[in-house]
């Protein structure tokens, strides 16, 4: 028997059908993400392939050709393809199986079934290892898959196991649209060609086709896991379509195609109609040409006559300055309320605009990105936070209390009770609906390791400290990544923990921490700085 023919006859998965009782829900989309992939991507256009399964499955049936079924692998892969987690953990049958199948039950299944079975599959067919890896984040992006599919240690498909989402075109629904924008935004910014949306037993495939300059989304009609084994079929050929070098068959595009919409009459209110939608820079007023929309802008107080302080506003984005205008998606910012600092001199204009030119890192407060203004040559750093998750907001906290930090510290540098920096230059904070940024001096020496740091560096780092405590505030994350070297000395950073504090210094625990942690391999010697 051949391997192909195997898997079309018992590459299926028990899995119950959920009814009609599902729950949507998206989070919004990271604007930007769609600067970044924008410009590689035609944002207005996904075209719906009722053949797409299909094509993956003749790709399969190209690459497994005559490929037999060794002795002794039936018996080694079809358990695979009835994981029993059906049943709890004492092996009796779990109720909520039938009544009540939830995201963790679609996450069983995969872990459990569906991933060891392709595991098992690649191995059989041609030695290749296959794992996963679980809450992947792009670079330079905040939005997460569930899952990155590898083979021999390289990203090959994605797959992301939604809630109950529904993908029905309904017109002027929105949620759809921003599902189908994000499965894009997965691909373009991790520069992939497929990925899986899961939903209870239905999947749907998504492919990001690069025929041209421009690519576009391709997606497919609902097929079922259960009793088919078509899902596993189209998931192997995605794979080894990859692996192997084997093209699939392309999809038809129309440059008049938009979005895919569908008349429906109004049966009352659906699962969809429970979504908060507001999307932001994607948010449209119907399913037609949705993924374009307004930029991200907010109600900001005005000047006391009705006019809003348009001098305050700052335009922000990730898309790079060499993509036609039309392709650069733009946030709309203003300053915070409590905000006295100001912007540096290259960006005193009218209308500042800020370029996102290079991703640093990703933290606890966002993503830290290199930028410019407009016509400057001169780098900075911005911090983002977008509010894309219920946990963001966290985030959006930690950021505010650090730019307070900030406008603690210039009240001091101005009233002279501070002679020296002790941490980068702040220029400002701004926000939006869904969005904050925090822009600092760039700083690129971050410290790696205590170890680095010589006797006489120690006793400065120590003193930024002490010097931090007497304006009243403790820092409370002292770890070498918040130290950095700066103007042939050193900069404390990254405030988000801080708090305010009376400082006794003989009693006081983080001095006393800190002190332990520089010099604990060295005698201690107080010869340049009061140790307390």
């Amino acid at each position: 028997m051949k391997l192909h023919d195997f898997l079309v006859e018992h590459a299926k998965f028990p899995f119950p059908d959920p009814g009609e009782i599902r729950s949507a829900g998206s989070t919004d989309i990271s604007t930007t993400e769609v600067g970044l992939v924008k410009v590689d991507w035609k944002a207005q256009h996904a075209v719906r392939d009722n053949t797409l399964v299909q094509k993956l499955c003749c790709a399969l049936e190209k690459i497994l050709g005559n490929a037999p079924l060794a002795a002794g692998a039936e018996n080694y892969l079809l358990p695979s393809f009835s994981p029993q987690i059906q049943l709890d953990e004492r092996g009796s049958r779990d109720p909520d199986w039938i009544t009540n199948p939830s995201e963790a039950h679609s996450r069983s299944l995969l872990d459990k079934g569906f991933f060891v079975a392709v595991r098992k599959c690649l191995w059989e067919y041609n030695g290749y290892s296959f794992g996963t890896r679980k809450e992947h984040v792009a670079e330079g992006g905040g939005s997460k898959v569930d899952y990155v599919a590898l083979v021999d240690g390289g990203f090959k498909a994605l797959l992301l196991p939604s809630h109950g989402i529904k993908l029905k075109w309904v017109q002027g629904q929105t949620l759809v649209p921003k599902i189908l924008t994000k499965a894009a935004l997965y691909l373009g910014l991790r520069k992939m060609e497929w990925l899986f949306l899961t939903c209870h037993n239905y999947w749907i495939v998504c492919r990001l086709v690069r025929d041209d300059d421009h690519p576009y989304l391709v997606y497919s009609q609902e097929i079922s896991i259960n009793d088919s084994s078509k899902p596993f079929q189209a998931f192997l050929g995605a794979i080894l379509s990859i692996v192997k070098g084997v093209p699939v068959e392309s999809s038809a595009y129309n440059s008049d195609m938009q979005f895919d919409t569908i008349e429906e009459e109004d049966d009352g209110p659906s699962p969809e109609d429970n979504i908060d939608d507001d999307s932001g820079v994607n948010r449209g007023s119907s399913a037609r040409g949705a993924a374009t929309g307004s930029p991200m802008t907010r109600s900001h107080p005005s000047d006391g006559h009705g006019y809003k302080n348009t001098e305050s506003e700052l335009m922000v984005t990730s898309s790079s300055p060499k993509s036609p205008e039309h392709f650069q998606v733009w946030m709309h910012l203003y300053t915070m309320s409590n905000n006295t600092l100001v912007l540096p001199q290259c960006a005193r204009n009218s209308k500042p605009r800020l370029w996102l030119t290079r991703f640093v890192a990703s933290g606890s407060t966002g993503n830290a990105w290199q930028c410019r203004f407009d016509n400057s040559d001169d780098l900075f750093t911005a911090k983002i936070v977008e509010v894309l998750h219920r946990s963001d907001a966290d985030s959006r906290q930690r950021l505010r209390n650090e730019f307070n930090v900030y406008l603690i510290l210039d009240e001091v540098y101005q009233s002279g009770r501070l002679c020296d920096h002790i941490a980068p230059r702040c220029y400002g904070a701004f926000e939006g609906n869904t969005v904050d940024v925090l822009i600092l001096d760039l700083c690129d020496g971050i410290l790696n390791a205590w170890d680095e740091l010589s006797a006489s560096e120690r006793y400065q780092v120590y003193k930024l400290v002490q010097d931090l405590h007497s304006v009243g505030i403790t820092h409370e994350d002292l770890e070498p990544r918040n130290i950095v070297r700066a103007h042939g000395g050193f900069l404390l950073i990254s405030f988000s923990e801080s708090r305010r504090h009376i400082c006794k210094e003989s009693k006081c625990s983080e001095l006393q921490t800190f002190q332990k942690l520089l010099w604990k391999r060295q005698p201690l010697q107080a010869d340049h700085v009061n140790l307390g």
